[in-house]
């Protein structure tokens, strides 16, 4: 390991300095990626400022039917979260699924965004919620739609100077429903072969669906929706020749890789698979809470 200048920053005011003053900064919060980066030298940073005591980056927040989320909770607080469990159990299963234990209690929400992975558990189930993302520097304060964020793997749209602060997305209401599903190469501390989330929101009148996103992993150079599939559900009462038409479109529409987990054609096909199981439960658990 190569080595670098470390600080650690208790307070926003303070991390802006830092960066201010170190520019070559490389950013920590769990640092369950970076720094398995450092050590197998992917990266090799000049100075790491630490983040993970910045206590305003650490809430979990519902009012008004909107979930602000601090970048800084770690899948653990997630999956521990009494209103996550009810308001969003996609992000909650999903941050269940990350790495082991130790991982998930040291592993940031904000952490499995910015490293943007195309395999990042967590992503597509916010994607799925269509969760934005709050940026800040010193000077100004933006939000981002979440899947406008990421460029390709490891590359993202924040600027240099801003820190992913918060993470946005409404709570589920009635007659809502979301799912997430993975397949790793294992049952446990498996990086996604591929993994899918689904939200579809029936219409209480007519039944049919009025509102769907589905997002996926694993199958492109980022996290991604899939919109085609998703215009086919709306206006639609869920069968199973929908289903199927869902199943291929979705197969046809994501550009996965040959790699070491998994052949490209084996991931069209799971892919397709995992969409279908998600549509299904995700319209069963919004029937059932309407």
């Amino acid at each position: 390991m190569n080595a670098f200048d470390y600080y650690r920053a208790v307070s926003l005011a303070e991390a802006f300095d830092l960066m201010r003053d170190k520019p070559n900064y490389t950013l920590l919060a769990g640092g369950t990626d970076l720094l398995v980066k450092i050590n197998e030298k992917i990266i090799s940073p000049n100075v790491v400022l630490d983040l993970s005591l910045i206590k305003d980056m650490r809430n979990i927040h519902l009012e008004n039917g909107h979930f602000t989320l601090g970048a800084l909770i770690t899948h653990t607080q997630v999956m521990d979260s009494e209103v996550l469990q009810k308001f969003a159990p996609a992000l909650v299963k999903a941050s269940s699924m990350v790495g082991s234990p130790q991982i998930r209690n040291r592993g940031t929400l904000g952490g499995n965004i910015c490293n943007a992975s195309p395999a990042a558990d967590a992503v597509p189930a916010l994607l799925a919620l269509g969760a934005e993302v709050q940026l800040m520097s010193e000077k100004k304060v933006r939000t981002v739609l979440l899947e406008d964020l990421f460029l390709g793997p490891g590359k993202t749209t924040i600027a240099t100077g801003e820190i992913l602060t918060r993470v946005l997305f409404k709570a589920q209401r009635p007659n809502q429903g979301s799912s997430f599903q993975k397949l790793g190469k294992r049952k446990a501390l498996a990086i996604s072969v591929v993994n899918a989330a689904v939200f579809i929101e029936i219409d209480s009148k007519t039944r049919t669906i009025s509102e769907a996103r589905i997002a996926l992993g694993s199958v492109a150079p980022t996290p991604i929706r899939v919109k085609r599939a998703e215009n086919l559900l709306l206006g639609k009462i869920l069968s199973a020749e929908l289903l199927k038409q869902v199943r291929l479109t979705v197969a046809s529409e994501v550009k996965p890789i040959d790699d070491i987990r998994a052949k490209a054609e084996y991931r069209r096909d799971v892919a397709g698979e995992l969409v279908e199981r998600a549509v299904q439960e995700a319209w069963n658990k919004a029937s059932f809470l309407g």
